[in-house]
């Protein structure tokens, strides 16, 4: 079957995939931070996740906003499915202001000028890792429905 819009290639599949197994890889890695940050460590490396974080969570938005959803959206055969993408969508913008929140506060805490205790920005670190998680799954369920459409829309009669 040729790629049409609302259609994605195995390559862009596997695209998504890519940026959800990094998402959880950087959700890893957070987790890794709140655990000092609780026993009151400054471990390496801080300043580094937190340039990681605004350029995955996008790379991911971006890749799903441009290629899955319009899929989704033009197999959505309800106003609750419609619904469902308009959430997820919102979820999007608020993910990018979190990210750039903590990003910023962690580079306060790596150049000690942050003025949060440790406990609460390994609170903060949870937060958004667990709601990243959460979006992960979601996202996959998702890309597993369309992709579950996709055979049913190569059977359909021209």
């Amino acid at each position: 079957m040729q790629p049409t819009e609302t259609s994605l290639t195995a390559a862009e599949v596997r695209a998504l995939e890519d940026k959800h197994h990094d998402l959880l890889v950087l959700c890893l890695q957070l987790e890794e931070l709140a655990t000092d940050f609780d026993a009151g460590a400054l471990p390496n490396g801080i300043e580094n996740v937190a340039k990681l974080i605004e350029p995955l969570l996008v790379a991911a938005h971006t890749l799903e906003e441009q290629r899955l959803y319009p899929g989704l959206e033009f197999h959505a055969k309800s106003c609750f499915g419609v619904l469902l993408l308009d959430q997820v969508k919102s979820e999007h913008r608020v993910d990018r202001r979190a990210a750039r929140e903590l990003s910023l506060t962690l580079e306060a805490v790596a150049h000690k000028r942050c003025r949060l205790s440790l406990k609460t920005v390994a609170t903060m670190v949870r937060g958004f890792q667990e709601a990243i998680r959460r979006h992960v799954t979601a996202e996959q369920l998702l890309l597993q429905q369309f992709l579950d459409l996709e055979p049913e829309k190569q059977a359909m009669p021209l």
